[in-house]
């Protein structure tokens, strides 16, 4: 069988002469699987595979297996000879594409870890239904500092249907690297990205010279000189839910395949890691057997399906698992487990046997599935402290990857979690949703304001302008939230995020993004320049005495406890409507002047796109 190492895919000088051995083979391999019946489909699988893997054994060459991978993907999902061949095919062409590069020296990246070859990422972009789409983690990660994002979740018995074309086109963003630089650049096809209606129904009253002037507007946003335009391109992981380790498999083969990243010839993947999500606690994650439900209910499950995917997929691909807490003997004694034992589950036991089924990196939820929504409580970031050194001492990789996740919404909280629980990265979701510049340090400290309200305006209304355009560029895919206006739903979501604090005092204006009838970007820029035109005019002073100025207006808070983590400020616990007029103006050049000390203490003023 072939080795674990990634080999060179044009060191070998002897893969030509394999060539008449592979056809020999595959119709060996044809000839055999018509004589097997169904009732042998498992085995006829592993056959086929050992007779078409033999024949690539001593090259090593790494996308050649991969598509051997996806052979034996296809044979045990009983699909007909003819796409057997066709994946065959394929990848003697790619070994046929291989020996005619030049020699490429794999000696350093070979040796080098899976989180090492993404380089090291600290701040992740968590995984969102309906809100990790293709735009808004371009945003994240060209403008605000994301090293690493996640896709929304993918249901992985509904991607691999063999009617889910639908589902696919609905749910499924990412490309070649190499394609998104040349959309942005203006050198290809943009309408490879519109392949569902939604978009169109969102981008209607859009000119081209609309959406070239969003497109000069993001590069411009990425090199203000237009000299020499950067486009960092960070890697991404696709998460999926599932329980089956076959329809897992399948799942992650055809990710693979429809991203391109078989075929990838730049530094990284387009898909980088296949993560699967034993964190989710929504209710409907029970319903499905997928999240911390399957985590906590039906672990060994959830083991067998991470063992097959790094079982069966090269390891250039990683695998990852993102968890929460288990369930606390507490939770147990409250009767919450059900049936479940008395005696759950430690963390640093999850952690031993994560690392048993192969899984590169972990991320740690600092809750369990019962601290949710409403009943948000702090997130344990001593207990993912305890999950980080045991999955170093038990893997004995002192360098183990682990993202810390939870509880975070400013970048002091950033460097605490990192401090606190010796995690390499820090994930973050909430609060990147109203605060996509949180990990470039575009945050308020905590109990006080970053600097003025103004800026405070600037930075709010600048992001929903620059999502603006990166969703003009790049429609978001409709998901699951409509099969006429699911791409503006989700671009609306992302709006009410960042506007959140300036809707709430204008009710017109929140009821209108809300109304269904309000349904493209078009609206939207529309509904953005109106917010601006009624905050512009007002001076430092009477934007200080509104609620949007306040840290408790903020979206993230909306389910927390205002006098939790972080306090408001003093104007909010004082009935500003019982003062007089010198009293108030006293209080705002009080807290101006507050704010100036603030202001320097900081090390770095940055600048906010407008």
């Amino acid at each position: 069988m072939p080795s674990n190492d990634l080999g060179n895919p044009s060191a070998s000088r002897h893969i030509m002469h394999h060539f008449a051995l592979i056809e020999d083979l595959h119709t060996l391999a044809n000839e055999t699987q018509r004589g097997f019946t169904a009732k042998f489909q498992p085995l006829r699988a592993r056959f086929v595979m050992f007779l078409l893997c033999s024949a690539h054994a001593h090259q090593g060459h790494f996308v050649a297996r991969r598509r051997m991978a996806l052979v034996t993907s296809s044979c045990i999902c009983s699909r007909k000879r003819q796409r057997v061949q066709q994946l065959t095919t394929h990848a003697r062409n790619s070994i046929n594409v291989a020996t005619s590069a030049p020699p490429t020296d794999h000696s350093t990246t070979s040796s080098q870890s899976f989180y090492q070859r993404i380089g090291s990422p600290k701040h992740i972009l968590a995984p969102m239904v309906a809100q990790s789409d293709l735009a808004f983690r371009l945003m994240c990660e060209q403008l605000y500092n994301v090293d690493l994002s996640y896709t929304q979740m993918i249901h992985a018995y509904n991607f691999v249907e063999t009617n889910g074309d639908t589902f696919r086109n609905n749910h499924f963003d990412v490309y070649p690297h190499s394609f998104i630089r040349r959309v942005l650049l203006g050198d290809a096809d943009r309408q490879q990205l519109i392949v569902t209606q939604p978009q169109l129904h969102a981008l209607k009253g859009l000119s081209q010279s609309d959406i070239d002037a969003s497109r000069k507007q993001i590069l411009d946003l990425l090199d203000p000189s237009g000299r020499n335009v950067f486009m960092p391109m960070k890697p991404t992981i696709v998460q999926i839910a599932a329980h089956n380790p076959d329809i897992a498999l399948q799942a992650a083969l055809l990710i693979l395949e429809k991203s391109g990243s078989f075929n990838a010839n730049e530094g990284i993947s387009p898909v980088a890691a296949i993560d699967l999500n034993l964190g989710c606690p929504q209710a409907i994650a029970r319903k499905g057997k997928y999240g911390a439900f399957l985590h906590d209910e039906y672990p060994e499950l959830a083991y067998n399906v991470l063992k097959k995917l790094r079982s069966e997929i090269s390891g250039d691909v990683a695998i990852t698992a993102k968890i929460r807490l288990p369930p606390t003997l507490a939770d147990a004694e409250a009767g919450k487990l059900g049936s479940q034992a008395v005696t759950p589950p430690s963390a640093e036991d999850r952690i031993q046997r994560l690392i048993d089924c192969g899984v590169d990196l972990i991320t740690i939820h600092g809750r369990t599935r019962f601290e949710n929504k409403v009943a948000v409580g702090a997130a344990d970031w001593n207990a993912i402290g305890r999950c980080v050194a045991a999955a170093r001492a038990y893997s004995g990789d002192d360098t183990y990857p682990i993202f810390a996740n939870g509880g975070i919404e400013t970048f002091d909280d950033v460097q605490e979690c990192l401090q606190t629980t010796g995690a390499c990265g820090v994930m973050s979701s909430e609060s990147l949703l109203e605060n996509p510049g949180l990990f470039k340090g575009l945050d308020k400290v905590k109990g006080s304001h970053t600097a003025t309200a103004k800026l405070l305006f600037e930075r709010q209304l600048g992001y929903a302008e620059t999502y603006l355009h990166y969703a003009t560029v790049f429609p978001p895919l409709p998901g699951s939230l409509g099969s006429k206006g699911g791409c503006f739903n989700v671009i609306r979501s992302h709006l009410f995020k960042f506007l959140h604090r300036y809707l709430e005092e204008n009710a017109d204006l929140r009821s209108s993004l809300g109304d269904q009838a309000f349904n493209s970007i078009r609206q939207a820029r529309e509904l953005v320049s109106e917010i601006r035109n009624r905050y512009d005019k007002m001076d430092e002073e009477e934007l200080m005495l509104k609620s949007s100025s306040r840290i408790s207006s903020s979206w993230y808070r909306r389910h927390r406890n205002p006098n939790s983590s972080a306090t408001n400020s003093a104007v909010s616990v004082i009935k500003v409507g019982q003062l007089s007029n010198n009293e108030k103006k006293q209080l705002v050049k009080d807290r101006i002047q507050k704010l100036r000390e603030q202001r320097k203490k900081m090390e770095d003023t940055v600048k906010m796109p407008l």
